[in-house]
């Protein structure tokens, strides 16, 4: 009779403490499981927004979102430093979850991924010939379509970037560049006369002030979103759900502002531009 009393004993404590651990697990408001690792892909090469500091620890706003995003799921986070060009290929054969790393919707991509709602908005700006923009009377206030009509517009730009796209939807056909450099010292040369990019193009023109100008009339901006795997939904919606909230007031882009601030400014050559002018969605 001991010994059945004993088992009897052993065994209701063992569903009381199984009964616990069950409601303990189902009590998480957010669903996660504290051991799970978040991985995240970011190409940490563009400061101020991605990149490795003086001690190898990856910095700037895209890890600060990522590391955000792993507390808002109460999920440890590992960013995995990965070149943009395999970040899709890494997150289809499940090497990261989920890519933060300033990457534009475009219909290709959307092909291949499940885009998330807008967190970054960037810019459609053109690095012009000095010569061309003086002898064309060129400013801001020139509409894209009268400027993309200019007699003599040579355009270049990177290949699949804003530099080919941009041009083409006004009906020019940029040449295609590999590099950069190769694209800068076209304009410079005059061999072209407009390289279409985003705000890297203030810091060309910022290298190259005699021989060349910065045109902004151009309305066409690109959208950056989060990216997970084709049918990711659960994932997909706590990063929406997540991205609403760096919108409310008092949320994380409000901080984040006061940060980053001063470097935007920096990056634009003015004060009229800052964190604002990246993450609110252009009017």
């Amino acid at each position: 009779m001991k010994k059945l009393i004993v088992i009897l004993t052993t065994l209701l404590i063992t569903i009381f403490s199984l009964t616990a651990c069950g409601n303990n697990s189902s009590s998480n408001p957010k669903g996660a499981n504290t051991n799970e690792i978040l991985k995240i892909g970011i190409d940490l090469k563009y400061p101020p927004f991605m990149y490795l500091d003086e001690n190898n620890k990856p910095s700037g706003l895209e890890p600060d979102l990522a590391y955000a995003l792993g507390d808002y799921l109460d999920m440890e986070v590992e960013i995995i430093n990965t070149d943009f060009s395999m970040l899709i290929a890494s997150l289809e054969t499940g090497e990261i979850d989920i890519i933060i790393s300033d990457m534009s919707i475009t219909e290709d991509r959307k092909s291949k991924v499940d885009f998330s709602k807008g967190y970054r908005y960037g810019r459609t700006n053109a690095l012009v010939n000095k010569d061309f923009y003086e002898k064309n009377n060129i400013s801001d206030d020139m509409s894209a379509e009268d400027f993309f009509n200019l007699q003599d517009i040579k355009c270049i730009g990177l290949s699949g970037t804003v530099g080919t796209i941009i041009p083409n939807l006004y009906g020019i056909e940029a040449t295609e560049a590999s590099e950069i450099a190769t694209a800068i010292f076209e304009v410079i040369s005059g061999n072209s006369n407009v390289l279409i990019g985003s705000y890297v193009v203030f810091g060309d023109y910022a290298a190259n002030p005699d021989t060349t100008k910065i045109y902004l009339g151009i309305p066409n901006y690109s959208t950056s979103a989060f990216a997970v795997k084709k049918g990711n939904t659960m994932l997909l919606n706590k990063a929406n759900s997540f991205i609403d909230t760096l919108y409310e007031e008092g949320g994380l882009y409000e901080q984040l502002a006061k940060k980053y601030d001063n470097q935007i400014h920096k990056i634009y050559f003015s004060d009229k531009y800052g964190f604002e002018y990246i993450t609110n969605k252009p009017e």
